[in-house]
């Protein structure tokens, strides 16, 4: 997401020096990206494995919602699979927050998307999607004080945040892809609601691509991109035996 986005008069959410050391560290062990579960189904042999995990690059540094936006990152599995190998992504997990306040009232009414494009262009390729509903009983919430001058929730330093699983594997082919480009983005509801979490302001942008309500994506410009905080996880593909 582009830095000029905070000149949006509508803004919900948030970005800053914010250390993920401030919260728990079992908080963010969901997947070690170094492991790899191996197993045989349909005469293939499926390796699965973690093939992007945002605090690899990057800190958490706020918190970010705006209403109908789509933003999301253009994406490589070079080192993650051979060039015939065939792989398809299974799960996306997404750090979600909500400010203190609007916590404990909030309703279990806001839902939120998750897209997947086998191509680094989101415009020249086919979506699957998945949207979820956020139950507050279904999830594992932790608190977390997000730094004085963040740029986008500095009046709403205190939230609420969990990790938000999105099961991809019944809405991709399971034949899956060859081609190691791909892109993952985001879409909010009508309130712009949840926050979701982002990382410092400090990566490419001609990664981030955002469609700011108008239905179409934008690839945005210049060094100062924040991406929001993605794990994506894969399964490789390789016929007959595991070795």
């Amino acid at each position: 997401m582009k830095q000029s986005l905070l000149l949006l008069p509508f803004l919900v959410g948030g970005c800053s020096d914010y250390g993920v050391n401030s919260l728990p560290e079992s908080f963010f062990e969901t997947y070690d990206s170094g492991d790899v579960e191996t197993y045989e189904e349909n005469d293939d042999c499926v390796e699965a494995s973690t093939a992007f995990d945002i605090e690899e690059v990057s800190a958490l540094q706020d918190a970010f919602g705006l209403p109908k936006v789509r933003d999301g990152l253009s994406l490589n599995l070079k080192g993650k699979k051979s060039a015939d190998q065939r792989w398809r992504p299974t799960a996306v997990e997404v750090l979600v927050m909500y400010p203190d306040w609007f916590f404990e009232y909030y309703d279990d009414s806001n839902s939120l998307g998750v897209n997947f494009y086998a191509s680094e262009n989101p415009t020249s390729s086919k979506a699957f999607s998945k949207t979820i509903k956020i139950k507050k009983k279904a999830l594992e919430w932790e608190p977390l004080r997000l730094p004085a001058d963040a740029d986008w929730s500095g009046q709403d330093r205190d939230q609420m945040a969990a990790w938000l699983r999105f099961d991809l594997s019944d809405v991709v082919p399971e034949e899956g892809f060859v081609g190691a480009d791909y892109f993952v983005s985001l879409n909010w509801d009508s309130m712009g609601f949840p926050n979701v979490g982002y990382s410092n302001f400090e990566l490419d942008c001609t990664q981030n691509w955002t469609d700011y309500g108008t239905g179409n994506y934008t690839q945005n410009t210049g060094e100062d991109c924040s991406w929001p905080m993605l794990k994506i996880e894969i399964e490789t593909l390789s016929p007959g035996d595991c070795d």
